[in-house]
C-alpha cells in the first residue's frame, strides 16, 4: 500500500502511447482497404508511401535524415526512461509509527520550517523550506543585526527531519540569505 501511494503510475504515458499506435494502424488499415477496393486513397496510396520510403535515403539531403533519426532516438530514449523509472508522488513514510503512516512533502515542509523558526528564535517567514524525494532546501533570512550559521540551519533540520523517521532518507542543504538592509546598504 505505501509503494503504491508514493509511486505514481505510468497509465498516462500508456494510453498517449497506445492512442498513436492505433491511430496510425487504423491509418494504415484503410488506406490499404481503399486501395484493395480500387478507390481513391485518404492521403497518399500504400504503395506510393513505400515507394517514398524506400528512395528517402537518395532523394532526402542528409542533415535532414540525420535530424530526423536524432530526434527518433531522443524520443525512444524519452519513452524508454518513462517505461522504467518509478514515478514518484511528492510524499514521504513516516516511521515513527508501527502503521502504514503517510505524509505529504508541502506538511512536512512546513512542520520543519516551524521548528527550525522556533529553535533559532526567528520571526514567521523567516524560513522556507523546500522538500524533494531525496533532499530538503532550508532557506533562512535572519533580521537584520542576527547571525545565524548554516550549520545551526542544518542541524536544526536534521534533528528533526531524524524524529520522523523518512523514507526515503532526506539530505539536507542549509542557506542563508543575508537581510536587505546588510546587502545594500544606503543611497
Amino acid at each position: 500500500m505505501v509503494r503504491r501511494e508514493t509511486h505514481s503510475p505510468r497509465t498516462a504515458w500508456t494510453v498517449i502511447v497506445l492512442l498513436l499506435v492505433i491511430a496510425a494502424v487504423t491509418y494504415a488499415g484503410v488506406e490499404i482497404v481503399l486501395h484493395l477496393m480500387n478507390a481513391a486513397p485518404i492521403l497518399v496510396a500504400p504503395g506510393a508511401a513505400l515507394s517514398w520510403a524506400a528512395a528517402l535515403p537518395e532523394t532526402a539531403p542528409r542533415a535532414t535524415l540525420v535530424g530526423g533519426g536524432a530526434v527518433a532516438v531522443v524520443i525512444g530514449l524519452g519513452l524508454g526512461w518513462v517505461s522504467l523509472t518509478p514515478g514518484r508522488r511528492p510524499r514521504h513514510r513516516l516511521g515513527a509509527s508501527q502503521h502504514a503512516v503517510l505524509a505529504d512533502n508541502g506538511t512536512i515542509a512546513s512542520a520543519v520550517a516551524e521548528q527550525v523558526r522556533r529553535d533559532l528564535d526567528l520571526p514567521r517567514g523567516a524560513v522556507v523550506v523546500g522538500l524533494g524525494h531525496r533532499s530538503m532546501d532550508v532557506t533562512v533570512t535572519p533580521e537584520p543585526g542576527q547571525v545565524i550559521e548554516k550549520e545551526q540551519i542544518r542541524s536544526a533540520a536534521e534533528r528533526e527531519i531524524t524524529s520522523y523517521e523518512l523514507s526515503p532518507r532526506v539530505r539536507v542543504r542549509a542557506r542563508v540569505r543575508r537581510p536587505a538592509a546588510d546587502q545594500g546598504g544606503m543611497a
